[in-house]
């Protein structure tokens, strides 16, 4: 492994880090803490999604294929680590399944300070915190509550060539391997920019409405 690939991994996981803090902050400001692990999962894919209508930049990761939602193996050793720290908090935990355990997560004792403090002195941590803040208001007062299976809309996830338990790389966004969510979204937002003052918060709402109806037979 370059030096190079090194540098920009464990730059990455710094990344992910502050983005899952800022993401269980801006639930628990919301009021919909704790949020599982699977709802954490689905919120961080559908961020990376919708990243550039926040003037925010996606973070590389392997997804993997969860069942019926995307799921991020790497960053879930870093979630596991923050609540090990007392960064997160884990309020319950739900047993399923072939012995998988569901934690619920809340903000823990140093993780409110933590977030205020990074969201006060860096712009770009502001930025994520926002997009978090849209996103999780508008996904969760629609399907997100009741559903985190967005994977069978997902043009990878839903496809039975991909199987239980494979990663897909989406490190480089190419053309072989993207997400459809991107596309649409996209197709979406870039409309809406050129219509309304508030494209970013609009987008995610009309986005959030899109999968909320595009999952309604599943409900």
């Amino acid at each position: 492994m370059s030096s190079q690939h090194a540098d920009s991994q464990v730059q990455d996981t710094g990344i992910w880090k502050a983005w899952v803090l800022i993401c269980i902050a801006e639930s628990h400001r919301i009021g919909v803490t704790p949020i599982s692990t699977a709802q954490l999962h689905v919120t961080l894919y559908l961020a990376n999604t919708l990243a550039s209508l926040f003037d925010v930049h996606r973070v590389r990761g392997r997804v993997l294929k969860r069942g019926d939602f995307p799921f991020y193996p790497d960053v879930q050793n870093e979630i596991d680590r923050l609540a090990f720290n007392g960064v997160l908090k884990i309020e319950r935990v739900d047993f399923g399944t072939k012995g998988r355990m569901a934690p619920h997560l809340g903000i823990g004792p140093k993780g409110l300070a933590t977030y205020q403090m990074i969201t006060k002195r860096m712009p770009d941590a502001a930025r994520v915190a926002r997009l978090f803040r849209e996103l999780i208001a508008a996904c969760f007062g629609r399907f997100l509550a009741a559903n985190a299976a967005i994977g069978p809309i997902d043009a990878n996830y839903g496809s039975n060539l991909v199987l239980e338990n494979e990663v897909v790389y989406f490190s480089d966004w190419t053309d072989e391997n993207k997400n459809n969510n991107i596309e649409v979204a996209q197709y979406l937002l870039t409309r809406l920019e050129a219509m309304r003052p508030h494209a970013d918060r609009d987008g995610v709402r009309l986005y959030c409405d899109y999968l909320d109806k595009a999952l309604a037979p599943a409900l």
